[in-house]
């Protein structure tokens, strides 16, 4: 039974238990009886995967792709001034015995400021990563709400949930359609 006639049989029980104690309210009754019967129409609700249309979006593929261009030099080069590192650090494991200490000395100085830095760029690098993936994912967060918005105007839906969502059928499920929207963009 929907949600809906299942309250107008719990309202008309309730009203029927009222009208025989209290005589007068017999007359509305009825009258309240015949609005509970008829139709009032559904409500038409979607629901929305949000991590998936995140996940597989056009628009995020874009962004990663982006993303990766943008950073790929500065990756690079902290890449290599860690494995240079650790050559160091490998090199004075290994050759320790057989260097002179005013050369471990200077070997371990020059690794613990070249450590410092690296972790300072790393620090930076990961910083300016953070903050391009927001604004990456403010725009797209924007682009893919107003998708739904019109996705639900145009097929007449009363409510599309999200990500609060506990249990849903895959019939309300509407999100291969929003993600086909968001591939025709």
């Amino acid at each position: 039974m929907s949600a809906p006639r299942h309250i107008a049989l719990v309202l008309c029980a309730a009203l029927m238990a009222w009208s025989l104690a209290c005589p007068a309210a017999a007359a509305d009754e009825s009258r309240a009886k015949t609005q509970a019967e008829e139709p009032t129409g559904q409500l038409r609700i979607g629901v929305v995967d949000l991590a998936r249309l995140i996940k597989q979006s056009p628009q995020a593929q874009r962004a990663k792709s982006s993303m990766a261009k943008q950073f790929a030099n500065r990756k690079d080069a902290l890449e290599a001034a860690s494995t240079a590192l650790q050559d160091d650090i490998d090199r004075l494991k290994r050759d320790a015995a057989t260097m002179s200490e005013a050369d471990q000395n200077e070997l371990q100085a020059s690794i613990r400021d070249r450590q410092r830095k690296l972790q300072m760029r790393q620090s930076e690098y990961n910083d300016d990563v953070s903050a391009a993936e927001q604004e990456e994912f403010d725009t797209m967060r924007d682009d893919i709400r107003g998708v739904i918005d019109a996705y639900a105007k145009v097929n007449d839906y009363d409510l599309i949930l999200g990500d609060a969502v506990l249990y849903a059928t895959d019939t309300v499920d509407v999100t291969d359609e929003v993600l086909a929207e968001l591939e025709a963009r």
